[in-house]
């Protein structure tokens, strides 16, 4: 939202229009495809969504309702009016829900992340008004007062209770009511995903153990079921699994996918082909919300994995005091702070943000508006899988001071810095 000199009236800039048509078109898919939705429930969404894109899209674009509803079933690009400007995304070639009804991984995360520079775009222009409703910033309101319910109990405890969060996405209440989190971060657990559950069953992931998305498949004339997380990466690195029905008891799943990760790299890579998951009841059992498993939980996993290998690595160093290896420090100002004493006796300190961004345009923009990283990180770390972002990133990154690279890279310069060997 923008205003113009003299005028204070709110206009929509290209990225505010864009914002409200995705995340109006997310929503209105959401309502089109939720099975605890009645008939008129399901239509009174469905026009309040198509008001709010003919709002979003202006008067010169026609959109029938026929029309809206048929798009919802096409591609993010398909979906755009032609005046809006797409230059700022690396891609918009996916669709928003796919063919069972379950809004896509690729979606979903665009969503979240413009939301994210929304947020920053509003409190650099320090516009007190939004045209989005609670509802539209649940994901990242859940976020925001998750992080504050674990804060405020002392740096020590700030870390068991993320950890917690990261390590415990899903299981059963009793299980999770005795891990020691704060009783209102209980409420950010909701009953497993209609998308998740087989009969009374559910199936965690095998990297990160939130519940893995349910598909029916046809081979042959023959009926099958595939249970792969909703995070493609772990998906397509081991947590994907195919079962056939059954009729009263739980089904054995056996895997569909393998993985091998580059040598240089395998101590990073978090593999799900390890373990073939067994059926869990529905009944009592509870997951967190998808924006806070998204990107607590999914990105949480890499950082806690690059904390134990650096601790590991220079677990020598540190016994002599000539490495400190601390793990979100100051509650969560950065990701990492690493501190060690070179061959030749200098103090090297590295600060690092870990992101799991799917669409890199989108971070590299938020690091403009933030004029880096807003907790004063110097180094941006990404996955090894997103290799592919970092001449971007790196290119946006020295225009502040910083450095990006993926995790192995940025784990050999700890290394070598502190002349030990990588893993």
């Amino acid at each position: 939202m923008t205003t113009t000199a003299g005028d204070e009236s709110p206009t929509f800039s290209h990225f505010d229009a864009f914002r409200l048509i995705n995340f109006t078109f997310i929503k209105a898919c959401e309502a089109l495809t939720t099975p605890e939705l009645g008939p008129h429930q399901r239509i009174e969404r469905l026009m309040r969504y198509h008001g709010d894109l003919l709002a979003a899209y202006g008067p010169a674009v026609h959109l029938p309702f026929g029309e809206f509803r048929r798009k919802l079933r096409g591609t993010v690009d398909g979906l755009l009016p032609g005046w809006l400007d797409r230059s700022a995304f690396d891609t918009l070639d996916f669709t928003v829900v796919d063919a069972d009804g379950c809004v896509t991984g690729s979606a979903f995360d665009l969503q979240w992340e413009t939301t994210q520079l929304h947020r920053i775009l509003g409190r650099l222009k320090r516009n007190g008004r939004s045209r989005f409703t609670d509802e539209q910033l649940q994901d990242e309101i859940d976020q925001d007062q998750m992080y504050e319910l674990v804060k405020g109990r002392g740096d020590e405890q700030y870390v068991r209770d993320r950890a917690t969060l990261v390590e415990c996405p899903a299981g059963d209440r009793k299980t999770l009511s005795t891990r020691g989190l704060p009783l209102n971060a209980l409420r950010y657990y909701e009953p497993i995903p209609y998308h998740s559950t087989y009969r009374t069953w559910w199936f965690p992931c095998t990297v990160c153990q939130w519940p893995m998305k349910i598909s029916k498949r046809v081979s042959g004339g023959d009926e099958y079921y595939r249970a792969a997380c909703l995070y493609s990466r772990h998906a397509d690195t081991g947590a994907s699994f195919v079962f056939r029905p059954t009729s009263g008891s739980a089904p054995e799943l056996h895997p569909d996918s393998t993985f091998e990760p580059m040598l240089r790299e395998a101590a990073l890579f978090l593999d799900g082909s390890t373990t073939v998951p067994e059926a869990r009841p529905v009944e009592d059992s509870l997951a967190l919300r998808r924006g806070v498993w998204r990107y607590t939980c999914v990105p949480g996993l890499h950082e806690l994995r690059l904390h134990q290998v650096l601790s590991k690595q220079l677990g020598a160093l540190a016994e002599r005091g000539r490495a400190r290896i601390t793990l979100w420090p100051m509650q969560d100002a950065y990701d990492h702070r690493i501190e060690v004493t070179g061959a030749g006796g200098g103090v090297h300190v590295f600060t690092v943000d870990v992101k799991d961004y799917t669409h890199a345009r989108v971070l590299a923009d938020s690091l403009q508006r933030n004029d880096g990283d807003k907790g004063g990180a110097r180094w941006l770390v990404v996955p090894d899988h997103r290799a592919d972002q970092i001449p971007l990133l790196s290119l946006t990154c020295s225009k502040y001071g910083m450095k990006a690279a993926t995790m192995t890279d940025f784990a050999e310069t700890v290394c070598r810095t502190a002349g030990v060997a990588w893993a």
